[in-house]
């Protein structure tokens, strides 16, 4: 068993491991998932006499009071009506809905009846842990057994969220027992995070208020409304659940590109789409304005440097030879040797270079190994551009420091030959940009710099060195890009703003770009939005790394294959039948045969096929593909929600109309889709979608050329501005 604690937070995640397992389709159908919430004062029932903690401390006149209230006796999940409790409910009834009623329970923290499940009736009562003192809580919360019952809730369940405000995590008393095969989610405040300590795996999403303006929520119903959402993507994306369970730290990049429009309820979500629409629109429209005032700052004065697009490595190969149609793999197929990366694909790379942290190296014990014998970065991604090294600090984020030193680092770079080499940072986002902690990291990350270029100089080491800016606010940052320039960097990286809006940014390099000098280069960490360009580009901004159109081609609900005019498509989901993936494997437990269900697999891949070569009509393809598409959200407990299918069914219907339409994939010039034709917009496999993110990626690097040339030519484009708000 592991246990739970209080104090500093101090994990061992790598995030950089997410990407790795969002293809996989594991055994989502066994999961069984909780959710802990707390009691809210707005209840369903307002009497005068309800229950005082008083009455609570009586179990005799406890009973004698409940019978005098009786009246407005309710379920618990349906007595509190605060704007928390109905958006858990509402992310709960989504999540049931896709995986079946059994899979998903509810606990609520209540101060006045302890830990109780949503179908406990319960009468009104006026009692909450946050109006009392931390002694008053300790005690009650001891009376009412929360910590005992908690621990005992647990047990059995394998992926838990717990939304809980500051006082009552405190009621909790961690620590707690855990099996090896739990994960924990907690939604909390910066203020809560050191009530949360744990040895199991888990993420902590401290949540201000900031996310409640990104989200459009209130900040009182903040974490119901983050649950919602993630239900919401789990609903289109199923192997999210298996993949939050397996990395929790997936969700602080998988809401990264989330919106702050959730879907609605069911019955009320086309009634207002117009309106939304509209809203939207307009506020695009206000933050294209409030952007172009970036533009009438004077340009920065390192701007007669090109621009460069860096890419992350992450093992992004396929089978050169895979055969499509029979689905098998090169003969004798050795992938160390025979897979190949997107740069032997293509005539010309899609990127000027390749950023390669040292946490993925490591994350395979030989991969280090394999390159020394190759002998070098370059030889071993077979790629002779420009290659970046990084330590990859998401990678060892909630560690106290770093794991690594200075010297360590710098021969790491110079052996294996990389052309630059970045100093060691510590990010400062999240729950570690908190007073206290945000200095120390802030400090660290300067002292490495300067250690980093120091020794980089008087060792002799020939790779170009980088300094990296940390920081929490634009002054911050600022102070820190002036100090690495006075250090002697004419290299420095801007690190932690993967998550931040556009404008943010902006404001962060309006207050930077004043220290660089015209021999300042500046690198922009997963920052790739292709419409920020132009902005990032006037204040100075010189390079910049993102995988994000490659990831989309299979993490991605909706956007999976992209096009030079910026419109994206969903890729058609046709999985395998012979691998017993978990959407087949439960189709299977429900009675399908599996001879009914090969024969829908085979004929959705013949029709789309026969519809490339111009042999079957629209309506006919569309009915081959979704007979076997509508049977792959099969509830758990086998039964199906008619109106819920229906739903489906319909979007699934529309997003697939619009593909086969548009034949984008015709129409695309790259060698990828050249050669590999309608199988490119198939979801099947690795070589299916990681040669489908190639082809993103091409569309990427060529909208990021134009963007270039117009620039040349002085013309910069700001019109159909994508930015979240």
């Amino acid at each position: 068993m592991t246990e739970v604690t209080t104090g500093t937070p101090v994990l061992n995640l790598n995030s950089h491991d997410i990407v790795h397992s969002l293809c996989a389709e594991q055994a989502r159908d066994c999961l069984r998932v909780l959710v802990i919430t707390s009691c809210t004062a707005e209840k369903r029932f307002n009497p005068t006499n309800q229950l005082t903690i008083e009455d609570f401390k009586d179990p005799e006149k406890l009973k004698a009071r409940s019978l005098t209230l009786s009246e407005f006796a309710c379920p618990a999940g349906q007595m509190y009506t605060g704007l928390q409790h109905l958006r858990v409910m509402e992310g709960i009834n989504i999540l049931r809905g896709c995986l079946g009623e059994k899979a998903v329970d509810l606990k609520i923290i209540s101060a006045g009846y302890g830990l109780i499940s949503e179908d406990e009736v319960i009468v009104p009562y006026s009692v909450t842990f946050n109006s009392m003192k931390s002694d008053e809580i300790s005690s009650w919360a001891d009376i009412l057994k929360i910590h005992e019952n908690f621990e005992r809730a647990v047990i059995g369940y394998n992926l838990i969220f717990v939304l809980l405000g500051d006082k009552y995590l405190r009621a909790l008393k961690l620590p707690i027992e855990t099996a090896p095969n739990q994960t924990f989610i907690f939604l909390a405040s910066n203020k809560s995070i050191n009530h949360i300590y744990s040895k199991a795996k888990h993420e902590v999403l401290t949540l201000s208020n900031a996310d409640a303006s990104r989200f459009g929520c209130a900040l009182v119903g903040l974490k119901g409304q983050i649950l919602k959402l993630i239900a919401a993507k789990i609903r289109k994306t199923p192997d999210l659940l298996e993949t939050l369970y397996n990395q929790p730290e997936i969700l602080e990049h998988f809401l990264e590109n989330q919106s702050n429009q959730l879907e609605l309820p069911l019955g009320i979500s086309f009634l207002n789409e117009e309106k939304i629409k509209d809203k939207n629109k307009q506020q695009k429209t206000n933050l294209k304005q409030d952007l172009l005032q970036f533009l009438e700052l004077p340009p920065a004065v390192n701007k007669h440097f090109d621009m460069q697009y860096f890419i992350p490595e992450w093992d992004d190969k396929v089978d050169a030879g895979y055969d499509f149609l029979r689905d098998e793999f090169s003969p004798n197929r050795n992938p160390y040797t025979d897979d190949i990366y997107a740069h032997e694909i293509y005539e010309k790379p899609n990127y000027h270079g390749i950023l390669v942290s040292k946490v993925v190296v490591d994350k395979k014990k030989s991969k280090r190994g394999d390159i020394e014998k190759a002998g070098g970065i370059r030889n071993f991604l077979k790629f002779q551009g420009e290659i970046m090294g990084d330590c990859g600090a998401f990678g060892y984020i909630k560690d106290e420091v770093p794991p690594y030193n200075t010297v360590e680092i710098l021969d790491y770079y110079e052996k294996l030959g990389f052309t630059y080499g970045v100093s060691i940072d510590h990010l400062i986002v999240g729950q570690f940009a908190q007073p206290g902690v945000r200095e120390q990291r802030y400090e660290l990350t300067l002292r490495n710099a300067e250690e980093f270029i120091t020794k980089h100089s008087n060792l002799g080491y020939t790779f170009k060195p980088i300094g990296v800016a940390q920081g929490w606010h634009p002054e911050k940052y600022a102070e820190a890009v002036k100090a690495l320039v006075e250090m002697g960097y004419d290299y420095i990286a801007l690190g932690g703003l993967a998550r931040t809006p556009t404008k943010e940014i902006l404001e962060i390099l309006k207050s930077c770009y004043q220290h660089i000098t015209p021999n300042t280069k500046l690198h922009l960490f997963g920052v790739g939005r292709i419409d920020g360009l132009p902005y990032f580009r006037h204040l100075g901004i010189t390079s910049f790394d993102s995988a994000s159109p490659l990831r989309k081609a299979w993490f991605d609900a909706v956007e999976n294959y992209h096009t030079l005019t910026g419109k994206t498509y969903a890729a058609v989901r046709i999985p395998f039948v012979d691998k017993t993936s978990v959407r087949i494997k439960h189709l299977l437990e429900n009675g399908y045969s599996h001879v009914t269900l090969k024969q829908l697999e085979q004929d959705a891949l013949n029709a789309i096929r026969q519809y490339d070569k111009g042999n079957l009509s629209i309506d006919e393809t569309l009915d081959k593909l979704i007979a076997f598409d509508e049977l792959l959200e099969l509830p758990r407990d086998g039964k199906v929600n008619p109106t819920a299918k229906a739903r489906r069914v319909k979007e699934h219907t529309r997003m697939y109309r619009e593909l086969l339409e548009a034949k984008p994939w015709q129409k695309c010039n790259c060698e990828l889709c050249k050669k590999v034709g309608v199988e490119s917009i198939i979801f099947r496999g690795n070589d299916r979608n990681r040669r489908r993110g190639f082809h993103n990626t091409y569309i990427f690097y060529k909208r990021f050329k134009e963007f270039l040339d117009s620039e040349k030519q002085s013309v910069i484009k700001v019109d159909n501005l994508e930015e979240e708000i």
